[in-house]
């Protein structure tokens, strides 16, 4: 039953590994368009 245990593990670090890359990918987009908001709110300003 070691081979079970094994899938389990490979199961658990790859359900590890997509929730951190969906995280780091959110949170690189809402930085992204936080930033974009920021230069079009002073590109608004400076007119």
């Amino acid at each position: 039953m070691a081979w079970l245990h094994g899938i389990h593990a490979a199961r658990f670090l790859f359900i590890g590994f997509f929730s951190l890359t969906a995280l780091s990918l959110i949170t690189f987009q809402s930085m992204a368009m936080f930033h974009a908001f920021i230069e079009f709110f002073e590109f608004f300003r400076r007119r």
